[in-house]
């Protein structure tokens, strides 16, 4: 049970730096990590708008959880680096939560009529 969170702090930040490149270079929108289940894509007033103001907040998110998942599993399976390991779980969890309050605002601004 050793380092699960640690797997999945990676996996969730490497999956928001996919998504940070595929709305910086292929102007693609990731459903799954940017946008409510309700939301049409295909509605969006200004896609370039909208990937210019969802890249900032989604790689400092990809970033910060990287860095957490790579410190918890190296103070699981390498040694002791509780320090490090706490101020990434701090910056992650910081954020997270500026992440869902900017992304609510961008999507309001470029989804909502």
């Amino acid at each position: 049970m050793e380092g699960v969170f640690g797997v999945i702090g990676l996996g969730l930040g490497l999956y928001c730096l996919y998504g940070c490149y595929m709305l910086r270079f292929k102007h693609e929108i990731n459903r799954t990590i940017l946008l409510p289940k309700n939301v049409n894509i295909k509605k969006c007033k200004d896609l370039d708008g909208y990937c210019k103001e969802a890249l900032p907040p989604l790689l400092i998110l990809g970033i910060a959880a990287t860095l957490y998942g790579a410190s918890d599993l190296y103070n699981t399976y390498i040694g002791e680096a509780k320090t490090v390991f706490y101020v990434f779980m701090t910056i992650t969890i910081v954020a997270l939560v500026i992440y869902a309050v900017m992304i609510k605002k961008i999507n309001n601004k470029y989804f909502k009529a």
